[in-house]
């Protein structure tokens, strides 16, 4: 009995005298990474580098932009996707053109769910339907007279048949608008196509036409979007005059790798949310003709595969195939 209670003092010496668990440090502790897979001087990196500011205000770190460009941003992705899962290297990103992508390529995509970690949305793209100011269409509702008239007479250009703006297209159509695509690499061919008249219509963004919309040379049809924009409101948005379109939102997001702890994710996601409840970034963010687009951590994964469902549903109707 003697010897039992003695070893029962030793273990409760042993367990007193144990260290308490080590406690992380708090985060962040050192700079933080954000990967930019497009060039500088392009929206994605100019909005990049004013949420980076903002971090570096509010968490005290340094938050440092790289552009890592290539691929459409893929190379990006996949360095993040490898990268440690502690918070300090992010992926600044077109996060609907991660959930759509791997549904029009054969070769392996990043899937942002089980590929990266969702942190949160933040912007989201303003596009439209434009035309060359001397085009016989004056309107949305034109357009989609004619074209049921004349189904494949009238030609769109957007930046590619892996783009985004070929699936707004793809949705136009099972909409009922029959057009001829023409594709471009990239949206920089886009407005002078429109302005030479090789094109009837472009698919793009309203930042991308918006000084020759101030010069009088190319008018907006319709947004892209459920409601109409604050900054165009007597453009109509397509669902007021086609209720069958149905494309998801173009948006810009914050991801980490897989892996990353909760606190972490929690502490990036209401650093985030504050700034885009300030109104110097607000600003700035509308100033560029794009949308505050913000989502709480706990909704951002519900979000991606709602959008999952419904681009591969419209990939699927349009019998669109993979390309490479």
């Amino acid at each position: 009995m003697r010897c039992v209670l003695r070893g029962l003092a030793l273990i409760l010496a042993t367990l007193t005298a144990a260290p308490a668990p080590a406690r992380a440090p708090d985060f962040p502790v050192k700079p933080i990474r954000i990967i930019v897979g497009y060039p500088p001087g392009a929206g994605l990196d100019f909005t990049a580098r004013l949420f980076a500011e903002w971090l570096k205000a509010t968490l005290g770190q340094p938050a440092v932009v790289e552009n890592q460009v290539g691929a459409g941003g893929k190379i990006a992705a996949e360095y993040v996707s490898h990268a440690a899962p502690d918070g300090y290297t992010l992926l600044y990103g077109v996060g609907s053109d991660l959930v759509w992508t791997r549904f029009l390529t054969k070769r392996q995509a990043i899937d942002p769910l089980t590929d990266l970690t969702p942190i949160a949305s933040v912007i989201s793209s303003v596009n439209c339907v434009a035309v060359n100011a001397d085009h016989a269409l004056r309107s949305f509702k034109q357009l989609i007279e004619f074209t049921r008239q004349n189904p494949g007479k009238l030609t769109y250009g957007t930046a590619g048949i892996q783009s985004y703006y070929y699936l707004i297209g793809e949705a136009l159509r099972q909409g009922g608008l029959d057009m001829l695509h023409v594709p471009y690499k990239g949206t920089a061919p886009l407005v002078p196509a429109l302005l030479g008249r090789e094109i009837d219509l472009a698919l793009t963004t309203v930042n991308s036409v918006a000084p020759q919309v101030a010069a009088g040379s190319v008018r907006i049809l319709a947004v892209m979007q459920p409601q109409r924009h604050a900054q165009l409101p007597d453009i109509p948005a397509i669902k007021e005059l086609l209720p069958a379109f149905n494309a998801p939102l173009s948006w810009f997001g914050f991801f980490g790798p897989p892996g990353m702890p909760a606190a972490v994710i929690e502490k990036l996601n209401a650093a985030i949310g504050d700034a885009l409840q300030s109104a110097q970034v607000r600003d700035k963010i509308t100033g560029l003709d794009l949308n505050v687009f913000a989502t709480p951590a706990n909704e951002l994964r519900p979000l991606i595969l709602e959008s999952t469902e419904a681009f591969e549903q419209l990939i699927k109707t349009a019998n669109s195939k993979p390309i490479d």
